[in-house]
């Protein structure tokens, strides 16, 4: 019995001992690459709105739609109307934003245009070549992410309808201390809102391209909603005892103005997408 007591003692520091040295061997999984996101601003042709929209969601959908199962770089394409501020004196009226993995992304992106057009029927062609037609494209500026979160996993359910866009402008030598506030004092309110269910989600994003001296902001940050009647549902103040229960309401608005300030906010409405 002793004999076999000391067999099963051996065993066991063997058994153990080999998942030791498995946990130190093995290396921690990469983390995923980083996404980036193309966006496009567009200002429809006065009188052409509708076919723009018809041409955006009828035909280049579809180009993204298999772009994104070919398994490329695009992981998704969403199409946004603007919906304040509008009029004919707006820059823009529409946006798209085009997902990419990773920095080489943004390359295969651009170059893959080719192939892609290459596959379409002629028809499909003739409806291409006229999206100048409808369409002017304003600019583009690529961002990539800083934080997010989601009451649901991005993909798992229909995006969320309603995009609150706040451009920020951060100062020279203080992009550090303006994400130490958005994720300390921002991120657990909009947490705690996804928790209520009156926000599907919050994303911080930085400005890859363009850069310089030109460009008024730096930063982006969205908050998503579901329903327009969850953007008032909250009483910001009790939410804010609640979730910050040991920091004064003025200190905190000195910490964010200092850390950046609000250029301007967008209010897009989903009306299409590809994932």
């Amino acid at each position: 019995m002793r004999i076999l007591k000391t067999i099963l003692g051996c065993l066991t520091f063997l058994v153990l001992s080999l998942q030791l040295s498995a946990q130190a061997t093995t290396k921690p999984a990469p983390p995923p690459p980083p996404n980036y996101y193309f966006v496009d601003y567009m200002k429809a042709t006065p009188g052409h709105a509708g076919d723009y929209v018809r041409l955006e969601r009828g035909v280049w959908k579809d180009i993204h739609k298999a772009r994104i199962k070919k398994g490329g770089s695009e992981t998704a394409w969403y199409f946004l109307e603007m919906r304040m501020p509008s009029g004919a004196s707006t820059e823009y009226d529409y946006v798209t934003v085009t997902v990419v993995s990773g920095w080489g992304g943004i390359d295969s992106l651009y170059n893959s245009w080719g192939g892609v057009f290459g596959g379409l029927t002629k028809e499909q062609l003739k409806h291409v070549d006229s999206t100048e037609m409808f369409r002017t494209l304003v600019r583009t500026e690529i961002y990539t992410d800083v934080d997010a979160i989601f009451k649901n996993p991005p993909g798992s359910v229909p995006p969320p309808k309603f995009w609150f866009f706040n451009y920020m402008d951060v100062p020279d030598g203080k992009w550090d201390d303006y994400v130490k506030m958005e994720k300390e004092i921002a991120r657990p309110m909009h947490q705690e809102q996804c928790k209520n269910g009156h926000r599907a989600g919050w994303g911080l994003y930085s400005l890859a391209f363009p850069s310089g001296a030109e460009m008024k902001y730096e930063a982006v940050t969205i908050d998503f909603f579901d329903k327009w009647s969850d953007v008032a549902a909250d009483d910001w103040m009790a939410m804010f005892k609640k979730v910050h229960p040991t920091k004064k309401i003025d200190d905190v608005n000195k910490t964010i103005e200092a850390a950046r300030t609000l250029g301007r906010q967008e209010v897009r409405v989903l009306l299409d997408y590809a994932q």
